[in-house]
């Protein structure tokens, strides 16, 4: 029992590491960023959509041979993302938004067929590790091309950057820097000792590899992104969260895939993946209707708590069975 304790313990220091490190992480990114004038909704894809605990703690499972958490993770995690985060404020706001293009969600769903094709075909998973990889930078640059084309609306600049930072200090560049490689470094530090619990915890419980990567570790990672949407949204500036919400789910379906995938090089197929990643090819599509419509409401709020409700019960069974 004491083991037990002491490894629930130390995952809990090594969430709490990533929480806290990451925050410093990305203010001192988004202070950086926020100087050279990058819009709401870019800003949000580009810097808040950059999720390197999750990246961390997939890779990290993926080294010591935890494939089904390195993958979980990943599918678990944009499902989260996009169920919860965005469910619990449509209950209490309705929120209307501008209009996304749709090449941000042509590049999701390319994403997902290719990680569809890598679980089934054994052989394939590191060239589509490659190929999302590549994706990723294609998403990137296209992003940087348009920042200049929406630098002139300073009012609105200047609002984001208070819902990005609430009050930007004003540090010299070397000392900003030097924060985010060091609260890099206890990423890496929280992410290794996040994982290796989770190796420990799993010997003792029992807890099927795939639930603690699908669910528990995808749950506890989206603490962060629900806040700041639900303060984007409170402080009418809902672009910037929305941009780093869709930003996120790319950052996990290219980048964090697609080096996991290179680590992992191929990965036995269970059912509890395809079911996840159906759950999560149904979200992003319906996600993609509420965009086109420009308005979240309660009624949205409901379909994305069912859709969440049958993400657990899917994962949950998986324990029973």
């Amino acid at each position: 029992m004491l083991e037990f304790i002491s490894w629930i313990i130390l995952f809990i220091l090594g969430y709490l590491i990533i929480f806290f490190a990451a925050d410093v992480f990305l203010d001192n990114l988004k202070e950086i960023c926020t100087i050279y004038g990058i819009s709401p909704f870019i800003s949000g894809a580009l810097i808040l959509g950059v999720d390197p605990e999750e990246t961390i703690a997939s890779v990290i499972a993926a080294i010591n041979g935890l494939s089904y958490i390195a993958l979980g993770n990943v599918i678990g995690n944009s499902i989260i993302a996009l169920t919860l985060c965005f469910a619990i404020p449509a209950f209490f706001y309705k929120t209307e938004f501008k209009s996304i293009p749709q090449f941000y969600f042509t590049l999701l769903y390319t994403c997902m067929i290719l990680a569809l094709v890598g679980l089934l075909i054994l052989s394939s998973l590191f060239i589509i590790g490659i190929v999302v990889l590549l994706l990723y930078f294609v998403y990137f640059y296209t992003n940087l091309k348009h920042i200049s084309n929406i630098r002139s609306d300073n009012n609105k600049i200047e609002s984001d950057k208070r819902i990005v930072n609430n009050i930007l200090t004003k540090k010299s560049k070397p000392k900003t820097i030097l924060l985010i490689i060091l609260s890099f470094l206890f990423i890496i530090l929280g992410g290794e000792l996040l994982i290796i619990s989770t190796e420990q915890i799993i010997l003792l419980t029992h807890i099927p590899e795939s639930f603690f990567g699908f669910v528990l570790i995808a749950f506890v990672t989206n603490v962060e992104e629900l806040t700041l949407l639900i303060k984007s949204i409170k402080k009418h500036s809902v672009e910037i969260g929305l941009g780093g919400m869709i930003g996120k789910v790319f950052w996990n379906l290219a980048m964090t895939f697609g080096i996991s995938a290179l680590i992992l090089l191929n990965i036995d197929f269970v059912w509890i993946l395809l079911w996840n990643w159906v759950v999560l090819f149904v979200l992003v599509a319906y996600f993609n209707l509420i965009i086109k419509k420009k308005t979240l409401n309660w009624k949205n709020g409901v379909v994305l708590s069912l859709i969440f409700s049958i993400f657990l019960i899917i994962n949950i069974s998986s324990i029973m069975s």
